[in-house]
This record gives C-alpha cells, structure tokens and sequence, in this order.
C-alpha cells in the first residue's frame, strides 16, 4: 500500500482502515442495539483491531491524539457492552474511564493543533463545517 509522509507503513492504507473502522464499529452498536448480542459481540474484535491499526499508522501528534480518543470511545462502548452482557458492573468503571481519558486526548490535541479546525478535521466521525475557523 501507498502511504504518505506522515503515515508508518501498513497493510491497508489508511482510508480503507477508517472505512473498515466505522463500518465494524458501526455494526457492533446496531447489532447490540437490535438485541442480536452475539453478533455485536463479535463486532468488537474487527472494531478493536482496526481502531488500533488507526493509532499505530499516524505520526502527525494531533491527529494520533485524536486517534487516542477515537480508541478510548471504542473501548468505552466495548466495556459497557461487556458490562451489560456478563453482568459485571466494575466493566462500567473502566467505560467511564475511558470516556474521560478520551476527553481529555481531545484536548490533548486540541493543544497540539492549536484550534478547532485542524483538531477535528481529522476526526472522521465529527467534521466541522467549513465556516468554523481557528479563531472560533
């Protein structure tokens, strides 16, 4: 696979693994929402892998930080799933823990990249509107 300068060298480029990421993702919460738990379940595995494949084929500070908080989302959905399936509630502990090391990647970036725009251009899942710039 072709990759850019400020991606480490992987299997899948770096579009396809976002694509695979949200589609696994996606699925694990549908699925789980439906009520076919096994199936969400089993989700979590490509959900988790490509989430990591995201967080290791990054080397800009700002958007690997943002790749942080993406994976601590995934892990927070993960542990409560895993809460609510076997029944263990100190698993909700470790989703609320990772809800706020996710914050505060978040913020962690929002610091490197020095404003709104190009923190969260690259977070996928979260696009800002084009009229949002650096000073708002």
């Amino acid at each position: 696979m072709e990759n850019t300068p400020n991606e480490r060298p992987f299997l899948l480029s770096k579009d396809i693994l976002d694509t695979s990421n949200s589609f696994a993702w996606f699925f694990m919460d549908a699925f789980w929402m439906l009520g076919l738990n096994v199936a969400g379940l089993a989700f979590i595995v490509p959900t988790v892998l490509t989430g990591l494949g995201l967080l290791y084929i990054e080397k800009r500070p700002a958007v690997f930080r943002i790749n942080l908080a993406i994976n601590c989302w995934i892990w927070m959905n993960t542990a409560w799933m895993l809460s609510d399936a076997l029944g263990r509630p100190g698993l909700l502990v470790w989703a609320k823990a990772m809800f706020a090391a996710g914050v505060f990647f978040i913020l962690a970036a929002l610091l490197c990249a020095g404003g709104l725009r190009e923190t969260f251009s690259h977070f996928r899942r979260f696009r800002t509107p084009r009229w949002l710039n650096d000073n708002a």
